[in-house]
């Protein structure tokens, strides 16, 4: 049996032309220089006609209560289109973290990958643009990746920390990089959290849970 399809002509564009914007009203401009590499992609793509069916998660009913804060207007825009779309779009979880997460957790926890490789919606080698939703509470276990990573903070308070004790408390706007290979970890707030995700370089390869201390009970 084929796998069912939705019609989605132009259903992330606006999505990602608000990315693209919000990338650009940082300053200075670029933040970090892989946001130019980043918004090239982001330039070039376009919403595929269709996207395949996927189960919808249990994350996705935090969507109810994310909204734009009035704070940062870049940010707002993103919000709002997110909450909008965002409940028909194809969620994902890492495979290696459903294999060794609680299920609290993986009740808590999913992302929405825009671009990159397969299976994203829009196809690419070399870039990953996505948005992730964690619930209230949770902490996100010490883990890494080849990818160079860039993280904006577009809803909650997080904390980011790396290999050491020390955390880093974020807010709406907040940017947090990442070098390949780096370790970090984060800790979510009382409120959902929605994190803008950008990665370069190696991107095909997942990230992977690392060492020890990688509870993944809530904080």
């Amino acid at each position: 049996m084929a796998p069912k399809v939705w019609h989605a002509t132009a259903m992330i564009d606006d999505l990602l032309a608000r990315i693209a914007e919000f990338h650009r009203s940082r300053t200075p401009f670029p933040e970090f220089p892989m946001v130019a590499e980043v918004l090239d992609v982001l330039d070039e793509v376009r919403s595929p006609p269709t996207m395949p069916h996927r189960p919808r998660l249990d994350v996705v009913r935090h969507l109810a209560t994310v909204a734009p804060t009035g704070a940062d207007l870049a940010v707002d825009a993103i919000i709002e289109e997110f909450v909008r779309v965002g409940v028909d779009l194809p969620w994902r979880q890492t495979a290696s973290y459903v294999e060794v997460l609680n299920a609290d957790y993986l009740a808590n926890y999913g992302y929405v990958q825009l671009v990159g490789p397969v299976p994203a919606i829009i196809e690419h080698p070399t870039v990953r643009v996505g948005l992730g939703l964690w619930g209230p509470g949770l902490f996100y276990p010490l883990h890494e990746h080849p990818a160079e990573e860039l993280y904006h903070v577009l809803f909650g308070e997080p904390s980011f920390g790396t290999n050491t004790d020390e955390w880093r408390p974020a807010a709406p706007g907040d940017a947090v990089h990442h070098r390949p290979w780096q370790r970090h970890a984060q800790r979510f707030g009382d409120t959902p959290t929605v994190l803008l995700y950008c990665w370069v370089g190696d991107v095909a390869s997942d990230a992977v849970l690392v060492g020890r201390g990688n509870d993944p009970s809530r904080v």
